[in-house]
C-alpha cells in the first residue's frame, strides 16, 4: 500500500492498519501534514518506508529493516516487540528523544547523530556514538549499469545483489561501511533508474534518502554506465543532476565505464573517452563538466559451470584477478580527489520540494495512489 503525496491531508495522526490482515508493504512518503504513524500489531507488515515523522509506533511486526533517514524530525520511535527487525539506521535523526526496541533481534545501534536522545531501550544494547572520519560514496545510474557489482567489489562484500537480467533486484538501497589503505569508507548503492514497478518520482525519493544516509557529506558521486553513453544514461544522468542536486556538484562527480576489457591500458582509456566525446555533444559536456572517466571491468565470478567446462575455475581466476585491479584503480583514484571535502546536500524537505517541482516543471507521469487508502472506514483506519 502506497500513501504519498495527499496534499489534501491535513490530518495529523492515522493508526489502525492491524485491521487490514494481508498488508506486507507500507509507504507513507511525502505526508507533509502527517507526523504520528502507528502501525503496530500489523504482523503481516514486512516493509515500512516513511518520511515527515515526529512520532512512529511500529511494535508487533515482520519488519526486518527500518531506516528513518527521511524523518529527521522524529522525535519517539516505538518498535516493540519486533523478532525479525535485524536493522535500523537511525544516521538522520538528530531529533530523536526516546527509542524502544525491546524484544527485536537488535543488538546494538548507532546513535552517533542522535544528539537529544534521552531514552533507550533495552538497557543492555550496544550503542555505538562514535564519529569517525569517513569517505562516503554514493553510486547511481541506470538499471543493469553494473552498479551491484561495482559495490560489491569496492566494498569487497558480497552485500550487495546483483542481477544478471536488466530488471532490478531490489527497491531499496543499501549501505556498506569498509576500509581501504587503513582510511574508512561507506558505500550507499541507490535503486538503479528504470525496468522496476517505481516512478520516477518514487525513484528519485529513495536517491535523496540515499544521500541523507551520509550526514557527513559525500565525497564521491560515481555515476556507473555500461559501455558507451546511451540515450538512458544521458537522461537519467540530467534528471539526477537537476531534480536534486544543488549546483557544485560535479566537481564531485565521477563516471564509471564498466566492461572495459582494455582498462588497465591507459591508452585504450583515453581513446574510449575521446570516441565518447566526438559520439554526441551531449555525452561531452557531461564528461567535460565531471571529474572525468574510470575505466574497468568486473566480469562475474558467480558463473555457472557447464558439464564440458574445463576451464571453468581458470575463469574464475581471471575475472577475480579483473575484479581485484578494478578495485585498486578505482579506490586509488578516489584516495587521491577530494580527500578532505565533504559536498553537503539540502535537508529532507528541500530536496523534496525540488523533486516535485522538477516532476511539475518536466510533466513526468503522477504517481499513483494506491486505491485501497481512500477506502479505508474509520473502523480499519482511524484519522485523528
Amino acid at each position: 500500500m502506497h500513501l504519498g503525496c495527499v496534499f489534501r491531508m491535513v490530518e495529523y495522526k492515522i493508526t489502525g492498519f492491524s485491521k487490514l490482515p494481508k498488508l506486507e508493504s507500507l509507504s507513507v512518503i511525502n505526508c507533509p501534514k502527517l507526523t504520528k504513524l502507528d502501525c503496530s500489531s500489523t504482523k503481516t507488515l514486512i516493509e515500512l518506508e516513511v518520511s515527515n515523522l515526529e512520532e512512529l509506533n511500529c511494535s508487533n511486526t515482520s519488519i526486518e529493516e527500518l531506516s528513518l533517514n527521511l524523518c529527521p524530525n522524529i522525535k519517539k520511535l516505538i518498535c516493540l516487540n519486533n523478532k525479525k527487525l535485524s536493522k535500523l539506521d537511525l544516521s538522520y535523526c538528530s531529533n530523536l528523544v526516546f527509542l524502544d526496541c525491546t524484544g527485536s533481534k537488535l543488538t546494538s545501534v548507532d546513535l552517533s547523530y542522535c544528539e537529544s536522545i534521552k531514552v533507550v531501550k533495552p538497557s543492555d544494547l550496544i550503542i555505538t556514538r562514535k564519529k569517525e572520519k569517513i569517505r562516503n560514496i554514493l553510486l547511481v545510474g541506470h538499471t543493469g549499469g553494473g552498479k551491484f557489482t561495482l559495490a560489491n567489489v569496492l566494498s569487497d562484500t558480497n552485500n550487495f545483489k546483483e542481477s544478471p537480467y536488466a530488471i532490478s533486484q531490489t527497491k531499496n538501497l543499501k549501505k556498506i561501511d569498509f576500509k581501504w589503505n587503513a582510511k574508512n569508507f561507506r558505500i550507499v548503492d541507490t535503486i538503479g533508474v528504470g525496468y522496476t514497478n517505481l516512478s520516477t518520482k518514487t525513484t528519485l525519493f529513495k536517491i535523496a534518502e540515499g544521500i541523507l544516509l551520509m550526514p557527513e557529506g559525500m565525497n564521491h558521486v560515481l555515476y556507473v554506465i555500461d559501455g558507451r553513453f546511451t540515450g538512458d544514461d544521458i537522461s537519467t544522468f540530467n534528471m539526477i543532476r537537476d531534480s536534486i542536486f544543488k549546483s557544485g556538484i560535479l566537481d564531485f562527480v565521477t563516471i564509471i565505464r564498466t566492461k572495459f576489457s582494455n582498462f588497465r591500458n591507459n591508452g585504450e582509456c583515453e581513446m574510449d573517452m575521446k570516441k565518447m566525446r566526438e559520439e554526441n555533444e551531449l555525452i561531452a559536456e557531461i564528461i567535460n563538466s565531471c571529474n572525468g572517466v574510470i575505466h574497468v571491468d568486473n566480469p562475474p565470478i558467480n558463473i555457472f559451470e557447464d558439464d564440458d567446462d574445463y576451464d571453468y575455475e581458470d575463469r574464475i581466476l581471471v575475472n577475480k584477478n579483473a575484479q581485484k585491479k578494478s578495485r585498486k584503480k578505482v579506490l586509488d583514484y578516489l584516495e587521491e580527489k577530494n580527500m578532505d571535502e565533504h559536498f553537503k546536500s539540502e535537508n529532507w524537505d528541500v530536496l523534496c520540494n525540488k523533486i516535485v517541482e522538477y516532476k511539475r516543471n518536466n510533466n513526468l507521469q503522477e504517481l499513483e495512489i494506491d486505491p485501497d487508502i481512500f477506502k479505508l472506514s474509520e473502523e480499519a483506519c482511524l484519522i485523528l
